[in-house]
């Protein structure tokens, strides 16, 4: 019986998940929705810009963003720590080591099953704005693959996450007067090379 046990005992450590892996590589797609700060939709005014859905692609120390008609708007590449935008083909170049504001993290109670996976929430207070996260633990990354990705407080977000990519966010943006909602519709695992994270590189 003891033999039983133990051997019982082996074979559901081997299904254990380890603490620094596995990592997720794939596509998420995301429905944007755009509100005024009293609650007037402005999705028609603000999604030609910013897309109706946001395809999102990362392989771990990359990733990349494009509309729901396939032009590129984000990519970001470890090597150089450089985010480069293109919003109506004009490309802007930002240092990710940036110094970002100080955040405040705030771990939440609320749960939410998104895009069929059940999803924890913090909350980030950083320069006046508000950031709602849900994520998911089984949909991760290597956080300290970003420990120098500072703009956008995003190694703030996964150094909380424990590395788990967001399924949703609601950020109120009050300089701007907006609040974005971006939610997962389809999360896809795939495997993604170096060579899908540039400019050229069309999106799958």
């Amino acid at each position: 019986m003891n033999k039983l046990l133990l051997g019982c005992g082996l074979l559901l450590c081997s299904f254990t998940v380890a603490p620094d892996g596995p990592w997720f590589s794939g596509k998420i797609v995301y429905k944007n929705s755009f509100a005024t700060l009293t609650g007037q939709d402005i999705t028609d005014k603000i999604a030609p810009v910013m897309g109706s859905q946001n395809l999102y692609y990362i392989n771990g120390e990359n990733y990349k963003s494009y509309t729901e008609k396939k032009q590129l708007l984000e990519l970001y590449t470890a090597k150089t720590n450089e985010m480069q935008y293109f919003i109506n083909g004009q490309k802007s170049v930002i240092d990710a080591a940036a110094n970002a504001p100080a955040a405040v993290v705030k771990p939440l109670t609320e749960k939410a099953t998104i895009a069929g996976y059940a999803c924890q929430s913090l909350q980030i207070d950083a320069d006046g704005n508000t950031t709602v996260y849900y994520y998911s633990p089984k949909l991760r990354v290597n956080p300290e693959l970003y420990s120098k990705h500072l703009a956008g407080n995003w190694y703030a977000f996964l150094k909380a996450s424990k590395g788990a990519l967001p399924l949703k966010f609601t950020m109120t943006d009050r300089k701007q007067g907006f609040v974005m909602n971006c939610e997962a519709t389809s999360v896809e695992a795939m495997a993604l090379p170096l060579s899908e994270f540039t400019p050229e590189a069309p999106a799958r």
